[in-house]
């Protein structure tokens, strides 16, 4: 994957897990510039779009999750860059920065022992086929202030995944190690996780994504 470089942004419309479904537009509009690493500019107010992988809503208090791709960049003018993309952090307060080392407060768990490597599946039956399916995590005490880990802290490990907290309680965020390529994150950007409940996101909500224009795909 070429060089990622991060920029700001909000989404745009409402994120569901109850509600979303496989193929559903996701639209994140950027609040500033960026230039890539090939000198490629994306202005302010760009939208990068993309849609819903797979999805898996919470069920009688168990974690949900859903699958996205963000996979091209539409900017003034009528122009439209394909692009590689990866959520780096989601709310308020988000830096964009590197995931930070596992934390030592709290209950975070134990990683998962063991992967479950399969395809995308083709909506909410489908889900735990997901890319980036990540069975194990369940914190004990969802919410409790006194024993979150900062946002960007790594809480578990799946294969080549790390699942880090963002700035909104109970939302996770699990993408490829630093320099890593899990062979189910080839079809998402990222993965959001819902501990023990489901992810709700409402329009606006702040997001930083690391994007770099994808190789011979010039814009048109």
């Amino acid at each position: 994957m070429a060089e990622l470089r991060p920029v700001n942004g909000e989404l745009i419309s409402k994120l569901d897990t109850k509600t979303a479904k496989t193929g559903d537009d996701v639209v994140v509009q950027t609040k500033a510039s960026v230039k890539t690493a090939d000198g490629t500019e994306i202005p302010k107010g760009s939208k990068l779009v993309g849609h819903v992988v797979a999805v898996q809503p919470s069920a009688s208090g168990q974690n949900s999750q859903v699958a996205l791709k963000l996979d091209h960049a539409e900017l003034d003018g009528g122009q439209t860059l394909a692009i590689q993309s990866q959520i780096q952090s989601i709310g308020s307060g988000g830096g964009g920065g590197d995931a930070a080392a596992p934390s030592s407060r709290g209950s975070a768990p134990e990683a998962p022992t063991s992967a479950n490597p399969a395809t995308p599946g083709g909506g909410a039956s489908g889900a735990t086929n997901a890319p980036g399916y990540t069975p194990g995590y369940t914190p004990s005490s969802p919410g409790a202030a006194s024993s979150s880990p900062a946002a960007g802290t790594v809480v578990a490990r799946n294969g080549k995944i790390a699942i880090q907290t963002t700035n909104i309680p109970d939302v996770l965020l699990a993408n490829n190690e630093p320099g890593q390529q899990d062979p189910r994150m080839e079809q998402a950007s990222s993965i959001l996780l819902g501990a023990k409940k489901d992810v709700q996101l409402e329009g606006g909500t702040p997001v930083v994504v690391a994007l770099a224009v994808a190789p011979g795909s010039p814009a048109k």
